[in-house]
């Protein structure tokens, strides 16, 4: 059961939440998890189960009860009824009992037993501290990095000595590396935002970089929701920095700061989307000036054939409005995926600045990059995704410039995508032919898909547009078979009776009627269904 819901490299990552608080040659640690893991042993954990991304189970102690909790994700979360320091013998003996599915047990106390992990670190004296600090504060960003990447080797040296090293990096890195980094953060406001931002990108660069080494673990698609906090910690610092300083640095620190980006950008592979928008929103907001936007540009030009250095490239035009330019180069690569992700960012910042006339630009490149996805794709659901962002914005772009008559064509190129939106133009317009036809074409194997409302509506507007839907429903509730859909099938026959009769075509309603009579004469339950509903008997009357 455990095996359907979780997986291996879940449990090392729930032993790392737990076993990253203790220590092996702490002796009230080993013996917290030897009593955990002879709970286990002697069968005191039962009614073990996943529910809502946590896992839950019942472990006996004594004479007492206990419920503990590991959260799949967010491991703060963790949490035990008795209340003792975490993690706790309870939470120990859930994780071995849900290990024992995996057959994990020995493996994950092993390596416990042989890290070195917890062993006391050098601590720093108060006036070291302050020297870091005031690093800083005394505007030297270069320095800083460089503490970065002492600090990052010495991580990666106590990893080799850790358990899981090989297994489950990516959340040590930020919940260890990088928030180590932030508790050494300056004290004033602009300057410890300015930190942060260099410890992000940094950590970020570090990350994919690790994701890279082991990019069978993740593949780029599919994020550890790490990357996408760093991310989100990027664009938050980056834009209240600009509110804080009117998005102008120092020279020392554009100079470090697009350094670190560049590198972010062009030295790494995988993790693009998020790689690429921490690129934007910091140039965006604090190194949105043509000085640098074209000085920058001519860095970026020295390196040839590069897809990344093409995307940097494409950013800074756009932020310098160049947009003929900008296009041109994303054009070269309107068939890569990637690109279709990327490109949404700018769809979505001109529709926020409400720049309608770049957004009437770039929406033609987005229309062909999302056929050639429609068509080549194979995620239907981020065919789905994008095809709904880009009609919202092509609808929103059409009608606030007044420009409305490409929408059907738009419509009727993206269907089935397009369904919903298409409908409602057919609906709003009164093309009712048109709008029974679009059903008949798209429903015609599954007709209880078709909106009773819409249906309803045309029924009363257009009678004849909605006779070819109605025989549908009258066979295809007749094939169900079962006196309940024959029911359904008789009412249906009572609108094409109420239509034949306002289309004053009646002779051709006897002549369907005595056909459906007929044809289905061996259906008992549905002749009677029929002459209840004095269908047969009318008709039979008038010939």
């Amino acid at each position: 059961m455990l095996q359907r819901d979780l997986s291996k490299d879940i449990i090392y990552e729930l032993s790392y939440s737990l076993f990253s608080k203790l220590s092996p040659q702490n002796t009230r640690d080993a013996e917290l998890v030897e009593t955990g893991l002879q709970l286990y042993r002697l069968g005191q954990v039962y009614n073990v189960s996943v529910r809502e991304g946590r896992l839950v189970g019942v472990v006996e102690e004594g004479d007492q009860i206990h419920l503990p909790i590991l959260h799949i994700e967010n491991h703060d979360q963790n949490g035990c009824d008795c209340y003792e320091a975490p993690p706790c013998q309870h939470q120990i003996a859930l994780l071995c009992y849900a290990a024992a599915s995996f057959s994990l047990v020995g493996d994950i106390l092993r390596k416990f037993k042989q890290s070195s992990l917890k062993s006391i670190p050098n601590i720093m004296t108060g006036r070291q501290l302050l020297d870091q600090m005031s690093m800083f504060e005394q505007d030297r960003p270069k320095e800083t990095v460089e503490l970065f990447e002492k600090k990052y080797k010495e991580y990666i040296e106590q990893q080799r000595t850790s358990f899981y090293q090989d297994v489950y990096f990516v959340y040590p890195l930020y919940e260890r590396f990088y928030h180590g980094l932030l508790n050494q953060q300056p004290r004033q406001e602009k300057e410890k935002l300015l930190y942060q931002l260099l410890a992000s990108i940094f950590t970020m660069n570090k990350m994919v970089g690790q994701i890279e080494i082991q990019s069978t673990v993740y593949d780029n698609a599919h994020l550890p929701r790490e990357m996408t906090m760093l991310e989100n910690q990027i664009e938050a610092v980056s834009r209240q920095l600009h509110n804080l300083t009117g998005g102008s640095v120092s020279t020392q620190y554009e100079e470090v700061l697009r350094e670190q980006l560049q590198a972010l950008l062009l030295e790494r592979n995988l993790c693009i989307v998020p790689r690429y928008n921490s690129f934007r929103h910091v140039y965006k907001e604090l190194l949105n000036s043509p000085k640098i936007l074209y000085k920058d540009l001519e860095t970026l030009s020295k390196v040839e054939d590069n897809y990344y250095a093409d995307l940097g490239k494409a950013h800074l035009y756009y932020l310098l409005k160049e947009d003929e330019t900008m296009l041109s180069i994303i054009k070269q690569y309107s068939s890569n995926e990637r690109t279709l992700y990327c490109f949404t960012y700018w769809i979505e910042s001109l529709r926020k600045n409400n720049e309608t006339d770049r957004l009437t630009l770039f929406l033609p490149l987005y229309y062909e990059m999302l056929l050639h996805f429609l068509k080549n794709g194979d995620d239907e659901y981020a065919k789905t995704t994008f095809a709904k962002h880009f009609l919202t914005n092509y609808e929103y772009n059409s009608f606030y410039t007044n420009e409305t008559a490409g929408l059907e064509v738009v419509y009727q190129a993206l269907l089935p995508y397009s369904v919903m939106q298409y409908t409602d133009y057919l609906m709003h317009n009164r093309e009712y032919k048109r709008w029974a036809e679009l059903q008949m074409h798209l429903y015609s194997y599954n007709p209880d898909y078709i909106d009773k409302h819409d249906l309803q509506e045309v029924h009363k507007y257009s009678p004849q547009s909605v006779l070819p839907i109605y025989h549908h429903l009258v066979l295809y509730y007749i094939e169900l078979k079962g006196r309940a859909n024959y029911k359904i099938a008789v009412r249906y026959l009572k609108k094409l009776r109420t239509n034949y009769k306002k289309l004053k075509r009646m002779n051709e309603w006897d002549d369907y009627i005595q056909y459906v009579e007929s044809q289905f004469i061996r259906l008992r339950a549905l002749q009677e269904e029929l002459k209840k509903g004095k269908l047969v008997n009318e008709a039979t009357s008038k010939s």
